[in-house]
């Protein structure tokens, strides 16, 4: 009795592997990051998996992995910096070249801080660093924070940084107070946008703008020029928010109750891009959203031998 107990445990258990594995090979591969493009283009971001796989639009209109490549580190946010992808993962910036990623070197020993957005930079401790500009085949310095550095926040305009004694503005190589800004944001989005509890703060003019009831923002990203865009979750499914000169635009995403949005791209034209962790990207074009899925097409091995083996 007790052995064939034993053994339909055993068959039960063996079930249950292959219903994982089966359900994970049919989910969608996952992403954690969206790199804005070089030009204005929502079509054109490049989505990113966790561990660095790059997911590239193509002329079909799909977003496709074409390269084995990956990084070392798990990463959590996407930017461009001097025309290139950078991302950071678990305190290492890397950088996004044709034939892979490659770590970029600030300092010796400590954990990296970076920014997103079209101008991402760094930080280490107090030292900040320009990832656009190198001396001597490195990234240049561009400040030292009076106190270690725990967010960024850059845009075309500027740099501000979260500290422990506030949030500064980067001024030539010094830093000033933000004496409208809170002292404490939850997180920094550009050098003019931060979100706060339940709502966005306008950096230039300590403006607080709350988020609608019912809606919990989760990611954002600056707008060129002076706007904000968020995506936040409702009861209902994810909506893009859209804020400038105060006005606060709704429109929900359809098909996205209980998805998780990890970036967002929004142009001058309207057209948005909305990364979902589950592997689909949400594409608003002419008012209209789509959701596809990002899909491999890794080149096959290279014809040749058989590696040796020994006998």
């Amino acid at each position: 009795m007790t052995s064939a107990r034993s053994a339909l445990l055993a068959f039960a258990g063996a079930l249950g592997t292959l219903a994982t594995q089966g359900g994970a090979a049919s989910a969608g591969p996952a992403l954690a990051a969206l790199a804005p493009a070089p030009v204005d283009d929502a079509r054109k971001a490049v989505a990113l998996g966790p561990s660095g796989e790059v997911y590239a639009p193509d002329p079909s209109g799909d977003w496709v992995r074409g390269q084995a490549i990956s990084t070392a580190d798990t990463l959590a946010l996407a930017g461009r910096s001097g025309g290139s992808i950078v991302a950071i993962g678990e305190g290492v910036v890397y950088r996004l070249a044709d034939n892979g990623w490659t770590a970029i070197r600030l300092v010796q020993k400590g954990k990296a801080v970076m920014s997103g957005g079209d101008r991402a930079v760094a930080a280490v401790g107090r030292q900040l660093f320009a990832l656009d500009k190198t001396a001597g085949g490195e990234p240049a310095k561009l400040a030292l924070a009076p106190a270690p550095v725990l967010a960024i926040g850059s845009g075309t305009r500027g740099v501000v940084i979260a500290t422990e004694r506030g949030l500064l503005r980067l001024d030539g190589t010094t830093f000033k107070r933000l004496e409208r800004a809170p002292r404490r944001v939850a997180r920094l989005i550009s050098d003019r946008w931060a979100l706060v509890d339940r709502g966005a703060v306008n950096l230039q003019t300590g403006t607080t703008t709350s988020w609608p009831t019912g809606l919990s923002v989760e990611i954002a990203s600056a707008v060129d020029g002076d706007g904000l865009v968020a995506v936040g979750a409702t009861r209902a499914g994810l909506e893009l928010v859209t804020l400038a000169a105060s006005k606060l635009v709704r429109d929900p995403i359809a098909n996205t109750a209980g998805a998780k949005p990890v970036g967002v791209v929004l142009d001058k034209a309207g057209r948005a891009t909305v990364a979902l962790a589950d592997g689909r990207l949400a594409r608003r074009d002419r008012g209209t959203w789509t959701t596809i899925t990002v899909r491999e097409a890794l080149p096959g091995p290279k014809p040749g031998p058989a590696p040796a083996t020994s006998p």
